[in-house]
């Protein structure tokens, strides 16, 4: 079998649990707008988890909401889908396999990142798991050789403590680098970011080669907004990419982002999600966006 997955701390671990239950010979990765927009293909071999569905698969297991409406389409499926603070969290469920028990701490703390159930140190300084799931984010800019690391990280964590993983030199050089570009990042946040009724709007499409970045550290800078719209340069400027999330620490937003999303072509969950627009019309969605959010 093959897992296709995207790559965060909610894959990896997800991708750890399917290694132990299913006889796993590869790991791919996709973005999931790519798999929205038909772009992946899948055959029986393949696993697809934290992901939406890709037809033909064997096996999929999602907990992503915009694929709630979806599910009755699908049809009969192996695997499963649901209302999870992590897809890891199905997995676990669908198996219950007895290798899985050593593993619960890491299961805890990927349903806590996954759905962004954190505290304000969690975000200004990471510990243990969380800070290895902001290593594994390939929204935080930490390049191309993510993939690598993260297939390594797979087979790492079943042998090795999560104290001792922190300080091997692949791992400490990028949570190194997480904790020292925080203030960085802060200062990023301060020039590009504002507050317009409730919400955040972060614009970085000017930005280059921008500092790792805690996406939740934003919220520590705006304590009374709900949510943030980040605005992001697209690959090639062929798109501008709007990434929405509720805040962690104000959780009064009553907004589904996922079907907010949805409706622009993207998805998500119910407090967070992205979404692809054309350039060419994407200042009047991003305003109708804004608007929608702020009567949330």
């Amino acid at each position: 079998m093959r897992i296709l997955t995207r790559g965060d701390l909610d894959g990896m671990t997800s991708s750890l649990l399917l290694t132990i239950a299913e006889k796993v010979d590869e790991i791919r990765f996709a973005h999931p707008k790519d798999v929205q927009d038909g772009r992946v293909e899948a055959t029986s071999e393949d696993i697809v988890v934290n992901l939406p569905y890709v037809k033909g698969c064997g096996m999929w297991f999602d907990h992503h909401i915009s694929e709630e409406g979806k599910v009755s389409k699908i049809g009969h499926f192996k695997g499963k889908y649901g209302q999870a603070p992590s897809a890891a969290r199905l997995v676990y469920e669908h198996y219950r396999r007895p290798e899985f028990e050593k593993f619960q701490e890491l299961l805890k703390e990927t349903d806590r990142l996954d759905s962004a159930h954190l505290n304000p140190e969690d975000v200004t300084d990471p510990k243990g798991w969380i800070l290895l799931g902001y290593t594994l984010d390939p929204r935080t800019g930490l390049g191309p050789e993510f993939q690598k690391y993260f297939r390594w990280l797979v087979e790492v964590v079943k042998e090795v403590s999560i104290e001792k993983i922190l300080q091997h030199r692949e791992v400490k050089k990028r949570a190194d680098r997480v904790r020292n570009e925080i203030e960085e990042f802060r200062k990023l946040l301060q020039q590009h970011a504002r507050l317009e009724g409730k919400v955040i709007i972060t614009d970085f499409r000017s930005v280059k080669d921008a500092p790792v970045g805690n996406r939740f550290l934003v919220y520590t800078l705006f304590p009374a907004a709900t949510v943030e719209a980040r605005i992001l340069r697209g690959k090639e400027g062929k798109t501008v990419n709007v990434a929405i999330g509720h805040s962690i620490f104000n959780r009064t937003c009553a907004i589904n982002v996922g079907s907010l999303c949805a409706e622009y072509g993207g998805g998500g969950h119910a407090g967070a999600g992205t979404c692809q627009l054309d350039p060419a019309t994407a200042e009047e969605k991003i305003c109708g966006i804004v608007a929608r959010l702020n009567a949330g």
